[in-house]
């Protein structure tokens, strides 16, 4: 337990404003394991209740800019995928976008090396919140609350990254690296977490409980998605109402909303679509060409910072805008791939048309309501019609490029079927890659020796 004993100055100084909370570091070896490094302290200053609950806010600020609050898995996985197009000169963030990613490409770098240190302080803050916080119902939830945090990063990073992503943590002040995980077993150790979250949050007479059991609960579902196993997922996707929802909220002083920053404000990224400067690109999504109500974008003959990539910004975000992490939306759009994955078509269509056709809200955006769908004819059309309806209505929040792994994974599409192919708009043409590979920084690990695969 002394292990969370560990940097929680820093810890209780970055709760207070939930800064951005990655740390540099003089090399690769102590750079993702740097948020437990020893530190002098005053010991007095971090024991007890107050220190362990200012670890426990600070790895929640960790958890927000870890997904929605700046350049993370969330955004560059729309850019690998077909939700975001590079508007940007980067190098980095072109090749991201192009499907060719490699090993020293350094907004991957930074993303992993953030998302890694993060689960450093999810341990820490348990191990805090355990000892120092007194037992009852509403410490269980919190604690389960940061079990919630941590399954959902490894859930991410095991949809994002490639077959093969070391685990290690940090014992008595000692680093103890891991071996690569395949993307099963990473899932696996996050469903594990999760299940601590659910045993935790058990309490149903406070509204905080029953929000982090929902959340836990969403999430688990969508492990048992990745891992094949709808009937599972949906058990537990049932028990959330459609309108619930767990924000992450932004404002002037903790930072503003990542999408609406690198789209509408830095013009970094475009809200992309099915045709551009190269003409019509292969299996993209139209994002913007469809004028679907739950994308709404703008292009008001603006260009990129790149000075030649048209720029299309929605306004789904404001620059304060919530981003729902997971929501009774997601619960609901797993029951209909259980559906779909038990040939019940029209069962899916019923829960998609009744989401279509009902008012909606994501964070504080609340789109008009659509027309009903057709029921189609067979199983293959379905499927493309589940995972369109799924794009527009998860645009921007982590979820695409995992379901079109998915696609390949467990539909039996070939990637030329579902990313982005062909003439690359800013020259040559798109790679192969169907995810990301863990970074050059990992090499410090003496367990590690790169992705065991690319596969999806």
């Amino acid at each position: 337990m002394r292990r969370a004993m560990i940097s929680r100055a820093r810890w209780i100084a970055a709760a207070v404003v939930v800064a951005p909370l990655v740390a540099t570091a003089c090399n690769p070896r102590d750079e993702l394991v740097d948020p437990q490094a020893p530190t002098v302290i005053d010991q007095g200053a971090v024991d007890g209740p107050t220190g362990a609950n200012g670890l426990r806010v600070g790895a929640l600020g960790a958890f927000k800019m870890q997904t929605g609050s700046g350049e993370t898995l969330w955004q560059l996985g729309g850019l690998l995928a077909d939700e975001w197009k590079s508007s940007n000169t980067s190098a980095a963030t072109n090749e991201i976008d192009r499907r060719s990613i490699s090993t020293s490409n350094s907004s991957l770098t930074t993303a992993y090396t953030g998302i890694q240190q993060a689960r450093g302080y999810f341990r820490n803050a348990i191990d805090a919140m355990v000892q120092w916080v007194p037992d009852d119902s509403i410490a269980k939830s919190r604690i389960g609350e940061l079990y919630f945090g941590l399954g959902f990063l490894e859930m991410q990073m095991a949809e994002a990254l490639c077959n093969g992503v070391p685990i290690g943590e940090v014992r008595d002040g000692v680093p103890v690296y891991g071996a690569s995980k395949s993307n099963a077993d990473l899932l696996a150790l996050a469903g594990a977490h999760l299940d601590t979250a659910l045993a935790l949050a058990v309490a149903k007479d406070t509204a905080y409980s029953v929000k982090i059991r929902n959340a836990a609960l969403v999430t688990k579902a969508r492990i048992f998605v990745d891992l094949g196993q709808f009937s599972n997922a949906s058990v537990l996707a049932a028990q959330v109402p459609t309108s619930y929802q767990y924000t992450l909220t932004f404002s002037t002083a903790s930072g503003l909303n990542g999408n609406w920053s690198l789209n509408t404000s830095q013009s970094a990224y475009s809200v992309s679509d099915s045709v551009d400067a190269s003409g019509l690109l292969k299996n993209a999504t139209p994002f913007v060409s469809a004028k679907d109500v739950r994308v709404p974008t703008t292009n008001a003959n603006k260009t990129g910072i790149d000075g030649t990539t048209p720029l299309f910004t929605t306004s789904i975000w404001a620059n304060t805008g919530q981003i729902p992490v997971v929501s009774g939306v997601d619960a609901r759009l797993i029951d209909a791939e259980a559906k779909l994955s038990a040939n019940d078509i029209p069962g899916m269509m019923s829960i998609l048309n009744a989401l279509r056709t009902t008012a909606q809200t994501l964070g504080t955006f609340r789109p008009a309501v659509l027309a009903a769908l057709p029921t189609p004819a067979t199983q293959a059309a379905a499927t493309t019609v589940f995972f369109r309806e799924k794009a527009f209505w998860t645009f921007g929040r982590g979820q695409r490029l995992g379901d079109l792994r998915r696609m390949i994974r467990q539909y039996k599409l070939s990637a030329d079927q579902v990313l982005p192919t062909g003439t690359y708009y800013k020259g040559g043409s798109y790679g192969a890659d169907v995810n990301f590979p863990v970074p050059d920084v990992e090499r410090a690990n003496p367990q590690f020796a790169g992705c065991l695969d690319r596969n999806a």
